[in-house]
């Protein structure tokens, strides 16, 4: 009887210790959630973070080219309709500094030319938007920035899409005289993280999709390549949580597949780990972190041309589990 207990008790403390693998797993690995619907559902549209709402602005909606800006409050899982756009556009970019959100350049119609050269900043505070200098030149499918107080416009499809242009708010001037950046490409992912921009993935003509990191350094003015991303991707995300820069999204105008997988950047590693996908699989996204969680913003479930049939005002929120803290030696 004692050797049947001593088993019973073994084998009950090992299904204990495999359901607390299971939960631990989970935990570390993030969940996903779904917010309220974007009031305006549209692809290739352009957001941030500023405060404690998420803005969105301008994309390709129901009717054509949307001058659409919402925005969204996690607090209340909550949108709110602002003013719009100066110019409807779509495949712009936008970032926010010093309490106020710039967007530069994009397409302004359906023909896909790079034909905006436009920059605008909004300040929340009056709710208005108001003109500054002209980027350099027409870019669109590109991103803009935020470090250190100034803006970056890296990539994207114009006449000079490697240079890399940077605006400083102070004196509403662009400097065209940095690095550029070393592989073109557009429809890409950029972000912010430890003091330098991180530019991941995206396509460029007969090449496709891109696997390629690269990043730049603004103290030496200098580019540097690291670990790619372990799939090739164009039209997807990015954003900064929590020290980590998190991607997902994504298209393949070859196979026509949109993608949800999602894939976590450790700059001090310099390692790509996987996390749980995405619920929807859509591309022409564009997204924001909070302190807290990640917000995934729009886009189409179909790629290519079927982008105009498949828009979503989808919302999903992913809140990171637990990291494990190193033990102390």
């Amino acid at each position: 009887m004692t050797d049947y207990i001593l088993r019973k008790l073994v084998m009950a403390a090992a299904i204990f210790m495999w359901f607390t693998a299971l939960a631990s797993a989970a935990q570390a690995g993030g969940s996903w959630s779904q917010g309220a619907a974007m009031p305006t559902a549209r692809s290739e549209l352009a957001v941030t973070r500023l405060g404690e709402r998420i803005y969105v602005a301008g994309g390709i909606g129901r009717w054509g080219t949307t001058g659409a800006f919402e925005a969204y409050d996690p607090s209340s899982n909550s949108w709110a309709r602002l003013a719009p756009l100066p110019e409807p556009v779509h495949h712009l970019a936008m970032a926010a500094a010093g309490g106020r959100i710039y967007v530069s350049g994009g397409y302004a119609n359906l023909r896909f030319r790079p034909d905006s050269k436009s920059s605008w900043v909004y300040d929340p505070k009056g709710g208005e938007w108001r003109r500054i200098a002209d980027m350099p030149g027409p870019r669109a499918a590109h991103k803009l920035v935020a470090l250190g107080g100034k803006l970056y416009a890296v990539g994207g499809v114009g006449p000079e899409s490697t240079a890399l242009w940077v605006y400083d708010p102070a004196t509403n001037l662009w400097d065209t005289l940095q690095a550029p950046l070393p592989t073109a490409r557009e429809h890409l992912a950029a972000v912010a993280a430890g003091g330098k921009i991180y530019v991941i993935g995206g396509r460029w003509q007969a090449r496709g999709n891109l696997s390629v990191v690269e990043a730049y350094d603004p103290v030496s003015g200098s580019w540097s390549r690291l670990a790619g991303l372990p799939v090739a991707r164009g039209g997807h995300t990015a954003a900064t949580l929590k020290g980590r820069i998190h991607v997902t999204g994504g298209e393949d105008l070859s196979s026509g597949n949109t993608f949800a997988d999602h894939w976590v950047y450790d700059p001090a590693m310099d390692r790509w780990n996987s996390k749980p996908s995405m619920p929807s699989a859509r591309h022409g996204l564009d997204s924001a972190a909070d302190d807290a969680s990640w917000y995934a913003v729009g886009g189409g479930t179909g790629a290519g041309a079927r982008t105009f049939f498949t828009l979503t005002g989808s919302i999903e929120v992913y809140t990171p589990g637990k990291q494990k803290v190193p033990a102390s030696k």
